[in-house]
């Protein structure tokens, strides 16, 4: 289980991971970005979680993000609380006014949904990185 799913709401969240991308090549992680969104297409983000198929492209991690009052982390988190692949949310704001709105959607989950938050934005996305390698290198000794 050596592989980074990043699952974010909108192709236009991918310009943002420009940082985190480069500190998962500097270091050699493989990783795989996909594009969904949990309100318009909850279907496709069921299939492409089933822990079957996470198994058999060697998911460790994975990091989601997501944009203002989106719960796309917290929608995998629960969709996989029994599974024991980490999930590590990540809220992004568009404007500086829903701040506070996106870290809300992050971190107000039930009890019982195991979801990381690393913070909000720039901050945010690179903590959870470093946050991925420290697991993805724990669980292989290769790296």
């Amino acid at each position: 289980m050596n592989k980074i799913l990043i699952v974010v709401g909108s192709k236009n969240d991918i310009s943002r991971l420009s940082e985190v991308e480069k500190i998962f090549k500097d270091n050699k992680i493989k990783y795989k970005i996909e594009v969904i969104s949990a309100h318009r297409n909850i279907r496709d983000l069921v299939k492409k979680l089933q822990p079957k198929l996470l198994v058999k492209f060697k998911i460790g991690v994975i990091f989601a993000v997501a944009h203002s009052v989106s719960n796309l982390p917290a929608i995998i988190a629960g969709y996989l609380k029994d599974d024991p692949i980490p999930v590590i949310g990540v809220g992004l704001t568009k404007t500086d006014t829903d701040t506070l709105e996106s870290l809300l959607s992050v971190i107000s989950i039930p009890k019982g949904i195991p979801l990381a938050n690393t913070g909000i934005n720039e901050i945010g996305l690179h903590n959870a990185a470093l946050y991925c390698l420290k697991l993805i290198k724990k669980n292989n000794k290769k790296l």
